[in-house]
């Protein structure tokens, strides 16, 4: 990440990068997050957190790619830009890491937390998608999200919160 971005689209990267683990890929809004397979413990860990970072670096290639092609170096995009980001790559990066960890399943006994911690993920994704200028704001949108996620093992999985 250039050290130069505007404060804002700073804010926007690091709370993209962090979040990448909650959960992406389409954007089809869907509610659902019911896991059905059971995984173990370890396997679900390890699978989930690959899938957030593999997510991160997708979402991170792709922001700086908007960055240097709309000139954003050293700016703060316009509330435009800003709507843009989130639908083009916030948004479909999140709801891919959201579908890849609710295809793991969970691990016997966690089955609640898992669809919990997911389900929130989502409802914070939708809020976002609604409102984009809220990933640009100083609030970490995905801090609960988050919380239950770290709790699950999933460090790797909106990391900044």
């Amino acid at each position: 990440m250039r050290r130069g971005m505007g404060c804002g689209l700073a804010v926007m990267v690091a709370l993209v990068v962090g979040v990448c683990g909650a959960g992406c890929g389409s954007s089809s809004n869907s509610t659902s997050t019911e896991t059905t397979a059971t995984i173990s413990k370890a396997e679900f860990v390890a699978k989930g957190n690959a899938v957030c970072v593999k997510g991160e670096k997708a979402q991170e290639a792709e922001i700086n790619a908007y960055v240097k092609k709309h000139g954003l170096e050293n700016k703060k995009p316009t509330t435009a830009q800003q709507a843009e980001l989130v639908e083009t790559v916030f948004a479909p990066n999140i709801q891919s890491q959201i579908d890849g960890v609710k295809a793991l399943g969970a691990p016997s006994g966690e089955e609640q937390q898992v669809s919990s911690a997911l389900e929130l993920s989502q409802q914070t994704l939708e809020k976002i998608e609604a409102n984009p200028e809220l990933v640009f704001g100083n609030k970490d949108v995905f801090a609960a999200a988050g919380k239950q996620l770290h709790a699950l093992g999933l460090t790797k999985c909106a990391s900044n919160s």
